[in-house]
């Protein structure tokens, strides 16, 4: 977190939380309510600031206020990368552990313990590498995802049924 933002949450301790203003897209991309956000250094200053309460409510800590984040699918985007999969906000090159399918064709993956969307850009070619053969019949859904970096372990579960599991609160209020 930045400096200038935890100097102000120790001279202002208490002001009030705001909610439904801002929203993490399945992309990576930040609203803020109906629009998209365009500014690179506000969108760097909110990946820097972006943090999960005990809760499983996602937010940016701007300044001395918390500003709480309506989630599209789950608290981090993934892209693949060389190494693995950098996420948004945060961008790590970190290898993912586990991946799901839902029956909407959305891929997830648990990476570093979390919960993140694959970024729906990169599922076509993911896919082709990572299930070669698989028509796309979920009851035929292949046990494990093979990738050139890993072979992680597939199954089919529901956008809801995984938040629940992760303990994500994706409509914050």
């Amino acid at each position: 977190m930045d400096a200038i933002v935890l100097a102000a949450m120790a001279k202002w301790p208490n002001v009030p939380a705001v909610f439904g203003w801002l929203r993490l897209d399945a992309r990576g991309q930040w609203w803020i309510k109906d629009e998209r956000l365009q500014h690179e250094g506000m969108a760097e200053f909110f990946n820097r600031n972006y943090s999960r309460d005990g809760q499983g409510r996602c937010y940016v800590q701007n300044g001395p206020q918390k500003v709480y984040v309506t989630l599209d699918a789950a608290p981090l985007v993934a892209r693949r990368t060389p190494k693995g999969w950098s996420t948004q906000p945060y961008d790590d090159d970190v290898p993912a552990r586990s991946a799901w399918l839902t029956p909407d064709g959305v891929l997830l993956l648990e990476i570093g313990g979390e919960l993140a969307v694959v970024d729906d850009r990169d599922l076509p070619s993911l896919l082709d590498e990572g299930l070669p053969g698989w028509d796309g019949d979920m009851a035929a859904l292949p046990t494990t995802l093979k990738l050139p970096e890993a072979v992680l372990p597939l199954a089919s579960e529901t956008l809801p049924a995984l938040q629940s599991r992760y303990g994500i609160v994706a409509r914050p209020k």
